[in-house]
């Protein structure tokens, strides 16, 4: 390999692909503690309306998490699973568990571990870019501000409580570290895949690099994913066999047969639509919607995926966003892909994390359009491995453009790679300044002028009314009953998770309250309206 105009740079020898790294360049570690301390504080900013404002972004879905939690907590019930099924490993819950042991039960606390795992993902990332891309501190920083700053709703996404959000992404990075130890792979992924079968992505897109660069052919990676296909299926057994121990549907509650319930295999192998002609509508769909609102870059109304009185959604940022990735475009695929030929290692291995990340993201929006019924905005929680394919592709360019890479002539230049390495970095850090602009205005309004939380006042007014058990929907059920403490018991008549509600509520017969759109009927004793809930009881 030789620099363009310069002497011969030795490069790597010639061989089977190896993913493991020596950084050609490292940063100092003050400057590498430094961007992960930047990263945290802006993960907490975008984190924390979410986390401290119990209205910002918190469901039934979510409170059953959260009651899962309290059960654990009170010894009350071992949830394996999400409660009412048996896939979505209940980790969140199991996490939240210990946070309620030294403190109250709330959305705050059930979020937490949460906020911490989003931090500790971020400061991986850059570690990881450091060390194994060999990106200098503040280019490693610059490249995570794409999943450091998102915007407000992909934000609040990152930090739900709905069984397996950010996880999949922080198992992506770890699997990456174990990538070379089969027996830790294994567990590694069979645990992550069970909370979150998103998780597959970035398992997948190792093994495609790999594949690509011939080294999973060889005898010793065949022996490799056989191990680890070995231990992911024997781990994956040893849970199914466990789930005769797990509380399905709450305390007190019939443990499940192994043969019940649906798993994350099945509920995959049913929820895949792979016509051609439905796959290319999801794409385009999820292109012209989900992609630029979860970055932040298309208006939503009011209201729209998260509460606020103000639109959100920036759409000038749209144009440091292009800046940025069409700078970086630029810098990696000028006169083709000759830097990453098949069959054989790259002569700059640096490029092979930047690469998976760029994979396991797209991979991730992939999998969602092979789904059935995706086009829809709701379904951002389902590709937040997103966040990691502007990452890979910036560190990519960064790679790139550093004067140990070889380079194609057009960008070989000294002149060339300061302007591309400029413009990309303008453009992460006035799109990463618009995020996070959104955020302290969303932070002032909540502050000033908070949205009422109706479910915290329909809960109160239940409480002091001594509504002890009842009925109402699910979406209105479990919320009522987690910020109420299970002080109020609401159940469901279908999708029932808690049995313990429901059969109290059969109990209470005509005594039991009914929360509901419909006004009361006229022969209720008890009949009320709270704000746009009727709350009606017979006796």
């Amino acid at each position: 390999m030789r620099e363009v105009g310069g002497a011969p740079v030795p490069g790597p020898p010639a061989g089977p692909a190896d993913l493991v790294l020596t950084p050609v360049r490292s940063s100092s570690s003050l400057a590498c503690w430094l961007a992960i301390l930047a990263a945290a504080a802006l993960i907490v900013l975008r984190s924390w309306v979410f986390l401290h404002y119990e209205q910002a972004d918190f469901d039934a879905d979510q409170a059953i998490v959260g009651l899962m939690a309290l059960h654990l907590s009170e010894g009350r019930a071992w949830p394996l699973f999400f409660y009412g099924q048996l896939y979505m490993m209940g980790v969140q819950a199991w996490m939240a568990a210990l946070v309620f042991l030294a403190s109250a039960p709330t959305v705050f606390g059930l979020k937490l571990p949460l906020l911490l795992i989003n931090v500790a993902t971020g400061a991986l990332l850059i570690r990881l870019l450091v060390r194994d891309a060999g990106l200098r501190a503040w280019q490693a920083g610059v490249a995570s501000l794409w999943f450091v700053a998102l915007p407000p709703v992909t934000a609040s996404r990152m930090v739900q409580a709905q069984g397996g959000t950010i996880e999949p992404l922080f198992y992506g990075l770890l699997l990456w570290m174990v990538r070379r130890r089969a027996v830790a792979f294994g567990l590694l992924f069979a645990f992550g895949f069970l909370q979150r079968e998103f998780t597959l992505f970035a398992a997948a897109a190792i093994v495609v690099l790999e594949a690509w660069t011939g080294e999973l052919f060889t005898r010793r990676r065949v022996a490799h994913w056989l191990v680890v296909a070995l231990v992911f299926l024997g781990a994956r057994q040893t849970v199914t066999l466990l789930r005769h121990t797990a509380s399905m549907f709450g305390p007190e509650a019939a443990p499940p047969r192994l043969e019940d319930g649906v798993t994350n295999v099945d509920l995959v192998a049913r929820s895949v639509c792979l016509a051609p002609g439905v796959m290319a509508s999801n794409l385009a769909w999820l292109g012209g919607h989900n992609v630029p609102t979860f970055f932040g870059v298309q208006a939503q109304p009011p209201g729209a995926l998260i509460l606020s009185a103000r639109p959100t959604g920036v759409p000038w940022a749209a144009v440091p966003l292009a800046l940025a990735g069409l700078a970086a475009l630029v810098a990696v695929a000028r006169r083709g892909l000759r830097w990453l030929p098949p069959g054989r290692a790259p002569d700059d291995p640096r490029v092979l994390l930047p690469l998976m990340l760029l994979l396991t993201g797209l991979f991730g929006l992939g999998g969602v359009a092979t789904g059935c019924n995706v086009q829809s905005l709701f379904t951002i929680r389902y590709h937040l491995l997103l966040a990691f394919a502007p990452v890979g592709l910036t560190a990519l360019a960064f790679v790139r453009l550093s004067p140990a890479a070889p380079v194609s002539p057009d960008v070989g230049h000294p002149a060339t790679r300061r302007t591309l390495s400029f413009a990309i970095g303008l453009g992460c850090v006035a799109w990463a300044g618009a995020m996070a602009w959104s955020h302290v205005q969303l932070l002032r309004e909540y502050r000033s002028t908070p949205p009422p939380s109706a479910y915290r006042v329909l809960a109160d007014d239940l409480v002091a009314h001594g509504d002890r058990y009842g009925w109402a929907s699910y979406w209105v059920s479990y919320h009522v009953d987690f910020l109420s403490r299970e002080r109020v018991q609401l159940s469901p008549s279908s999708a029932i998770r808690i049995g313990e509600y429901t059969r109290q509520a059969l109990k209470a017969g005509p005594h039991a309250t009914v929360v509901g759109s419909d006004p009361c009927d006229p022969s209720d004793r008890v009949a009320r309206k709270v704000l746009h809930w009727w709350v009606c009881r017979h006796d």
